[in-house]
């Protein structure tokens, strides 16, 4: 059973004399119980969730004759998430049937605040200092510390950062945007040679830079790097051998080590075309490399074709650097037509292929390994698994109706179905939805864990405003694995302006 609610409130002073400020929030609260197939509650959890953003700009005046001029803002998100439902022996270390490392039943999260400096020095120089977010074809990441951003007549920006990285296990820090593979947090309050595969929590000094195209209104590049160490103490053995203290290494050493480049080009006749990739220097090995073409072939057709490559690396310090990793390559068609303003219809197709490591095994057991085995790792063939969607949305007055099927087909497995959808506004304020959903999977490795699962969702609610409404919602989900799952929600989502 779940039993959840949610607020939001955004209020907005867009009418002053020497700045502009803006406050939001939005909270969430979630009443829900994690069972096992067979009835048993496992996790208990009554979660509330709540964040709070400030924004203030136009910090110093402009003159009258400049409204390109320097500008200094300040951005910051607090958020609070707390779990009130959680058995206490999950944060308490002499508990070892419930105990687990990192976890914490309340957590404040500085998710960013910096001040922000444009335009600067006749346009030349920007500026940001604080808690941050980095976003390029490295992926989102977290840091504290300066950035200083030169920007040129001569169609080119520079830019240079460094701090340190954001990490679980640090004042009002979550491991959102940590590299993957370790398991990292604080470890005070516990004996040390518990869970040697739960690392200590160190800082993370990081630098990096970039430069990208400017000016250009149909292009952006842009080539970027980025470095961070690993300082404090780590455990060379995830495992403690009961016999001999496990080996530590300490020191300053590399984290991750990065570059990646990406360009955007849009024509707005034609279509646009975005491509990028990421190169892990400390694994030496290609991370991703992403495509996409959006073609307009019409002026209500649109075709696409996207292309992924993903080779999971991690954390230098992490265990999973010992093993093989395979990639796997994506590609996808995709078509949106626009048929009326009412009617709207897409369709895709998509196909992954992989390799899988394998290994000849001797009769003693052992991997054969040496000379006479070339083939070590032979070929798994390429195995691929496929799939193929399609959706489709009409709107008339205040009716929005719409439907969607989904398949996905492979060796391991199947999963295909699909579900239909309705929102009705009455007498302007009042509105009314529904959904009905049916899936069904196959597991071929586990063929007792085959099942159907039917759902729907029945709703109501008040619209106040344009960015003001409440409704209520009722979910109830069903199959033969988890029996009967319903879930009653209360959503209030306000927006006020001044």
């Amino acid at each position: 059973m779940c039993l959840g609610g949610v607020a939001a409130l955004t209020c907005a002073a867009t009418t002053a004399h020497a700045s502009d400020v803006e406050v939001t929030s939005d909270t969430t609260s979630q009443f829900y119980d994690v069972r096992s197939p067979t009835g048993e509650t496992v996790l208990a959890r009554r979660r509330l969730t709540t964040t709070l953003g400030v924004g203030a700009y136009d910090l110093i005046d402009r003159p009258t004759d400049a409204p390109l001029g320097p500008e200094l803002s300040f951005r910051a998100r607090v958020r609070y998430d707390a779990d009130y439902g959680a058995n206490p022996g999950e944060t308490d270390p002499t508990n070892n049937a419930r105990f687990v490392p990192g976890y914490q039943n309340e957590l404040v999260d500085l998710m960013y605040g910096y001040v922000e400096g444009r335009r600067f020095l006749k346009g030349w120089l920007g500026f940001k200092i604080g808690r941050q977010y980095v976003t390029d074809s490295l992926g989102w990441w977290s840091f504290d510390g300066g950035e200083v951003k030169i920007t040129t007549p001569y169609y080119f920006a520079a830019e240079a950062y460094g701090g340190l990285e954001v990490r679980g296990g640090m004042p009002l820090s979550t491991p959102q945007f940590e590299r993957d593979g370790i398991w990292r947090g604080n470890r005070s309050g516990f004996d040390s040679s518990l869970y040697p595969s739960f690392q200590p929590s160190d800082i993370a000094p990081a630098m990096g830079f970039a430069v990208e195209s400017t000016g250009v209104t149909w292009l952006h590049a842009r080539l970027t790097y980025r470095r961070v160490l690993d300082t404090g103490q780590s455990n060379v053995s995830d495992f403690s051998s009961g016999l001999t203290t496990p080996g530590i290494y300490s020191g300053a050493r590399v984290s991750q080590e990065r570059i990646g480049y990406s360009v955007d080009a849009d024509w707005s006749t034609f279509g646009s075309a975005r491509a990028g990739l990421a190169y892990d220097l400390y694994d030496q090995k290609m991370s991703s490399i992403y495509a996409t073409i959006d073609a307009f072939a019409t002026k209500k057709l649109t075709l696409s074709v996207d292309y992924d490559f993903f080779q999971p690396t991690y954390d230098a310090d992490s265990i999973w650097n010992f093993f093989a990793s395979e990639p796997m390559n994506d590609i996808g068609l995709r078509a949106t037509f626009n048929a009326t303003d009412r009617l709207a219809v897409s369709a895709h197709a998509h196909v992954r292929i992989y390799d899988v490591a394998t290994s000849a095994i001797n009769n003693d057991g052992f991997v054969n390994v040496g000379p006479a085995t070339p083939n070590y790792y032979p070929t798994n063939g390429h195995p691929f698994d496929d799939g193929a969607g399609f959706s489709a949305r009409y709107r008339f007055g205040g009716t929005l109706i719409g439907a969607r099927a989904d398949g996905n087909f492979g060796d391991a497995g199947d999963r295909v179905g699909g579900d239909v959808f309705a929102e009705k506004t009455f007498e302007t304020h009042y509105f009314a939805t529904g959904r009905l959903s049916l899936w069904q999977w196959d597991d071929k490795l586990r063929p007792d864990r085959d099942a159907t699962s039917f759902g729907y969702v029945a709703g109501v609610g008040y619209i106040f405003a344009p960015r003001a409404r409440a409704s209520f919602n009722f979910d109830d989900n069903m199959n033969r694995l988890v029996g009967q799952q319903f879930r009653v929600m209360l959503m209030l989502s306000i927006a006020v302006t001044k």
